[in-house]
């Protein structure tokens, strides 16, 4: 906008100063040759009136060529003045009868453009003298050099002057431009910010009423959603608080299990569940998830310890599974807890929507550039659309969060999700995660590797 503003007072600017510029350099082109001119006729009729006066005593023999040299070394011998007598004599500087003279001759005053200027024809009349084609000229020529004389000079100045007018409003446009367009930059910095996760982001409303009035609607829109937001985390974390209670009531009667083995396991999977609600409600009354530090998690341990939890339930239902872990750690920087959580859905859905003894196949790999891909894969019907990955848009009954939650858990930490359908036609989920927090220390949370 800034250049576009410049650009318009150009072209403006020009439009303006060459209007004025072109008729002021013909008029001082006119006035230097009127000068000339001018200079030229008074010469010639100041001569003509000496001539007449001088050739018109009574005791005189009139207009001689001796009393026209007299009178011309009496003007100081003007240049190109001369004085032309009927016979062809010719006082002062040389020249040709031409036919302007002879039109003079007969009495006629005049100024005419020839070659290279300008003459100025000037008939002799003496007092009581009947004017015929005998009379004396006075001729005085006057050349291009002094018709335009300082003309180039003026138009020199009048074009410094017109660039300098031309320079000083595209200055004047710029610093309005500039005024008009830093308020508009400052609010899209702003914006960028806002939606990096900057709630208290402000911008000092500048600029025109208009943009002015956009940066308070900002400040307005940035307050509002920082209230919606702290409004959400607190809804968030209050039902997650309300989770202890039946959380309290499962830790109670796993200890009355007469089996301490799996009475410490019920125990363990419900201490657990309690660490989950309680870094839920840490989260929820922190400012940001992505302003707490972040672990780096194994994801090859997490992915054996959950599929082992899970092949309890896989047993009893016929479902043939496989876990394959490449050899060597998988570290991603994604908390321990949310990556259990993250697996647990994996499994979970296929539990969920496929029939019973539908197997899977679980694939830890490093991918070779600081990357760790987590594959699921189920013998099921597959997906029948994208609508599963979209929140609230399952068709198969199910609340539609589930995938969900994995996609925007890969997305915070850096990473990717997609699906598919594998070769017998199954479902296929894949989640990339990002390098590890040691190999990422120009990352910021949340930002792909």
């Amino acid at each position: 906008m800034r250049r576009r503003l410049a650009l318009l007072s150009l072209a403006v600017s020009s439009l303006v100063v060459i209007a004025f510029l072109i008729p002021l350099g013909i008029l001082v082109r006119n006035q230097a040759e009127n000068r000339a001119l001018t200079r030229g006729e008074r010469f010639s009729q100041s001569i003509a009136a000496s001539l007449a006066v001088a050739g018109s005593s009574e005791s005189g023999p009139g207009v001689t060529p001796d009393l026209a040299t007299a009178v011309i070394d009496a003007f100081g011998e003007p240049e190109g003045t001369s004085v032309i007598f009927p016979d062809g004599t010719v006082v002062g500087t040389s020249t040709e009868i031409s036919a302007n003279v002879e039109s003079a001759q007969a009495g006629a005053a005049f100024t005419a453009r020839i070659p290279g200027g300008a003459e100025v024809l000037v008939p002799v009349l003496v007092a009581d003298s009947p004017t015929n084609e005998d009379t004396v000229v006075v001729r005085t020529f006057v050349s291009d050099e002094e018709l335009t004389q300082g003309v180039l000079t003026a138009w020199l100045m009048l074009g410094a002057l017109g660039l300098f007018l031309i320079l000083v409003a595209m200055i004047a446009a710029d610093r309005l431009g500039q005024s008009i367009v830093r308020p508009v930059t400052d609010l899209s910095s702003a914006a960028h910010r806002l939606g990096d996760g900057d709630l208290d982001t402000r911008v000092q409303p500048a600029g025109p009423a208009e943009i002015a009035e956009v940066g308070e609607a900002f400040n307005f829109l940035a307050g509002r959603l920082g209230d919606l937001l702290e409004a959400e985390r607190e809804s968030v974390a209050d039902l997650s608080h309300r989770l202890r209670t039946p959380l309290t009531a499962l830790r109670l009667q796993a200890e009355t299990v007469s089996d301490r083995e799996d009475s410490d396991a019920l125990l363990a999977d419900v201490g657990r569940m309690e660490t989950a609600v309680d870094s839920m409600i840490a989260e929820a009354r922190g400012r940001s998830s992505y302003a707490q530090p972040i672990s780096t998690s194994d994801l090859g341990e997490i992915v054996t310890h959950r599929s082992a939890f899970w092949q309890i339930l896989a047993d009893e239902q016929g479902r043939a599974t496989s876990v394959i872990v490449e050899p060597g750690e998988h570290l991603v920087s994604v908390p321990a807890h949310e990556l259990g959580a993250l697996v647990d859905v994996l499994i979970e859905n296929v539990f969920a929507h496929t029939p019973q003894g539908a197997g899977y196949q679980i694939r830890v790999r490093t991918l070779g550039d600081s990357r760790t891909e987590l594959v699921v894969e189920d013998a099921g019907p597959g997906f029948d659309g994208l609508g599963v990955v979209r929140r609230g848009e399952s068709t198969s009954g199910s609340t539609g969060l589930g995938l969900d939650i994995v996609a925007k858990t890969a997305e915070r930490y850096g990473g990717s999700f997609r699906i598919g359908d594998t070769q017998s036609g199954g479902a296929l989920i894949g989640v990339v995660f990002g390098a590890a927090a040691d190999d990422k220390i120009d990352k910021t949370p949340g930002e792909p590797a």
